[in-house]
């Protein structure tokens, strides 16, 4: 009595920590999905913010730069109205002490900017005035510096950086009305105030950007969550609608062909466990399970005189059974969730030998999903009761596959082997319920549900 006992705890617990051990690793998978998604999309938002910060601050600089350039060449052209004031002569004829009365009111004028260069051309492109506060040997800066011809009537400008100040440069033709009166080059140093005014500007600009993309990512990032969530509950509802269709069709033809489902729920199950043995990818493993349940689906088109049939096919009559496999492909041909079921369908009564059927390829042609479920299939099609035969017991079926085995990939039927013994008893002793839950367990290994 103490022995039945200790035998029936020592069972319970071993159940028991299978099912802990099955919620655990199914936890774990669902965080780990989760934190991935978490992962993925903090990156994202963080490279979006960078990008973002990057390219606002790029405008913010055009838009500064811009306005600076604005100024700048408002108030250097102000400069030069000045010098005209309600003259109407050209540049040539103006006596060269109003020029330096010029530079003299520019400098004490202009706080924000310290005049280096000016130069004034008459009408014909010469210069006749010329000064200098601060470029030395100005041909080492020709490629710097605004080359234009005095001739020009076109405003030019230019901003460039020289030691660690900042340069503006301008020129601009004079004209009093319809009169061209020469032209003035002027370069001036912009100030460190402005240079000042402008960096901060660009700085705050920046983290303005920046504060904004967070604060949009803090904003967005619960209603994001919260649409993955019903995205997520929503394609779980989905896939499992699916598997129950295909459930449902994949039975309702084992129904009719062999009066049970059982059939259908056994050999997606074995499938299933043979597969992991073989350490079959999850796409693999999608694949197999929708091949399985629907691995007869061509039978619909199979008359009853022949589907059930209680004595041998004749010739023409097992050429018509042959015609489900195509008939199966046909009708889940254009259903894009199952295509990969097309491979167990199309193949699984295809052989190692290659005397199998519709194709008759051999060996490694065959999907591996297929050589899987080849075994599994007819395993269980031995140890089933059909209208034109009766079942036998698991051991002589698998006599049968050894003395068949050059029907069978010998990896796939080397591990069948192995894990026949409790697999197969585990899968024939249970009921349909039982099996039906085991089999729903193993598949949300596999699919979002």
């Amino acid at each position: 009595m103490i022995n039945i006992k200790y035998k029936e705890s020592h069972a319970f617990m071993d159940s028991f920590t299978k099912r802990r051990k099955w919620c655990y690793l199914k936890t774990s998978k669902i965080n780990n999905v989760w934190n991935n998604i978490i992962s993925n999309f903090l990156f994202r938002m963080m490279i979006s913010g960078v990008l973002l910060s990057v390219f606002w601050g790029w405008l913010v600089y055009v838009y500064q730069t811009n306005q600076v350039e604005k100024e700048l060449f408002f108030q250097l052209k102000k400069a030069s109205q000045r010098l005209i004031k309600e003259k109407t002569v050209p540049f040539e004829k103006i006596d060269n002490f109003e020029f330096e009365h010029f530079v003299d009111f520019y400098i004490h004028q202009l706080a924000d900017f310290r005049m280096v260069i000016l130069d004034i051309y008459s009408i014909n492109g010469q210069r006749i005035f010329h000064f200098n506060n601060g470029f030395k040997n100005l041909e080492k800066y020709k490629g710097i510096l605004l080359t234009q011809s005095p001739h020009s009537k076109d405003y030019k400008y230019n901003i460039f950086k020289l030691g660690g100040e900042i340069y503006f440069q301008t020129f601009n033709p004079i004209y009093k009305g319809e009169q061209h009166l020469g032209a003035i080059n002027i370069i001036v140093a912009v100030g460190k105030q402005i240079v000042h005014q402008f960096r901060k500007a660009m700085i705050v600009a920046i983290l303005h950007a920046i504060g904004t993309i967070s604060t949009m990512t803090l904003v967005l990032f619960p209603l994001i969550y919260s649409s993955y969530k019903k995205l997520q509950h929503n394609q779980s509802e989905l896939t499992k609608s699916h598997l129950q269709t295909i459930k449902a069709l994949g039975n309702a033809i084992a129904e009719r062909d062999s009066d049970t489902d059982a059939h259908n729920y056994r050999v997606t199950y074995l499938s299933l466990g043979l597969a992991e043995r073989l350490n079959l990818s999850d796409r693999f493993m999608r694949s197999l399970v929708k091949g399985a349940f629907l691995h007869d689906i061509g039978k619909i088109g199979i008359r009853d005189n022949i589907l059930l049939k209680t004595s041998s096919l004749s010739n023409e009559e097992m050429a018509i059974m042959k015609t489900h496999v195509e008939q199966g492909v046909k009708i889940i041909n254009n259903i894009p969730w199952l295509e990969d079921s097309i491979d167990v369908i199309r193949f699984h009564h295809e052989r190692y030998d290659g005397s199998g059927y519709p194709s008759g390829i051999r060996g490694e042609q065959i999907p591996i999903v297929a050589r899987i479920f080849a075994v599994v299939d007819v395993f269980d099609a031995l140890i089933s009761k059909r209208p034109y035969k009766q079942a036998i017991s698991c051991n002589d079926a698998i006599e049968i596959l050894k003395q068949d085995h050059l029907k069978f990939d010998p990896l796939v039927l080397s591990i069948f082997l192995e894990i026949s013994k409790s697999q197969c008893n585990n899968a024939i002793t249970m009921e349909k319920e039982e099996l039906e839950m085991h089999l729903t367990k193993k598949i949300s290994n596999y699919f979002d549900v």
